[in-house]
């Protein structure tokens, strides 16, 4: 992976993109869709191919095989767990586009464009939508095909344009 931003600009933009979760101005949905943007690009620069990675993949990939185990000869037990691991954050990332999508575009895309990313208990930092960025942003490039080469696209491209903030910012 070609990194286009620095240690210190990852730090930078990850603290910003905390900031932007936690503060309460304007809508929820316009803020949790610039932190979750601004988050991804930061996981897939500054941990993906880390050991935190690799931690989360191998976790993933025991879970999976210990649900495949427990299906005993069962002829659904035969699928091959990374292609299983692949599918699940390719729907993974689906299902944040409809998170993502404004709720005006269910007129044409229906309950898809209304999914969101559900409030977290303290109501300042959305859990969840940083688990989500986490994931992608470290395992983008696992999934396959189209959802697989969209994800990876789009992530590449959102990099090019949030890489200039902290230098523009901050000067980090």
């Amino acid at each position: 992976m070609h990194h286009v931003m620095s240690p210190t600009g990852v730090a930078v933009l990850i603290m910003l993109a905390l900031v932007i979760d936690w503060m309460s101005f304007g809508p929820n949905s316009v803020r949790d869709r610039i932190a979750f943007l601004i988050a991804i690009v930061c996981f897939r620069q500054g941990f993906n191919g880390s050991d935190l990675d690799k931690w989360t993949v191998s976790s993933a990939t025991t879970g999976i095989n210990t649900l495949k185990s427990m299906a005993g000869g069962a002829y659904v037990a035969g699928f091959v767990t990374q292609v299983v691991l692949s599918a699940m954050v390719g729907i993974l990332a689906i299902y944040t586009v409809g998170c993502l999508l404004p709720i005006k575009a269910s007129s044409k895309l229906g309950a898809f464009a209304r999914l969101t990313f559900p409030d977290s208990a303290a109501k300042r930092i959305n859990v969840k939508l940083w688990v989500m960025a986490a994931v992608l942003g470290m395992l983008a490039e696992l999934p396959g095909g189209i959802v697989g080469s969209l994800l990876t696209t789009g992530i590449d491209a959102l990099t090019r344009l949030v890489s200039p903030l902290p230098a523009l910012l901050f000067g980090a």
